[in-house]
């Protein structure tokens, strides 16, 4: 069975909380990703997705000047390299998401 650290990605899309919309979902197309993983001093601190930006623009934000801070999930949730790919699925169901975060340590791998 393969492993996520198999699977993962591993140049990950990072940026910082006070990135402004706009500026991370032209980072997110450009480089053709889902999600990005929000950094702060080193540390994980969040991940926008696709999902959020969606609903940035049906709430009629203002891409310019609201930061990346105002729509991320804080609480992610992540997977370790050594689990098999059934448990990311699992994970990634139960909690209604698409995109795992792989961590070790508490940094993304």
């Amino acid at each position: 069975m393969k492993l996520l650290r198999d699977v993962a990605i591993r140049h990950l899309l990072t940026i910082e909380p006070h990135d402004s919309l706009r500026r991370t979902a032209k980072a997110m197309s450009d480089r053709g990703v889902g999600a990005a993983v929000v950094m702060e001093a080193g540390n994980i601190a969040g991940i926008v997705t696709e999902r959020d930006i969606l609903l940035a623009v049906a709430a009629n934000r203002d891409f310019d000047s609201d930061t990346v801070d105002h729509v991320m999930t804080r609480d992610v949730v992540s997977g370790k390299p050594g689990w098999d790919i059934m448990r990311a699925v699992r994970t990634m169901i139960e909690h209604n998401f698409r995109h795992l975060l792989v961590t070790e340590m508490h940094e993304p791998v």
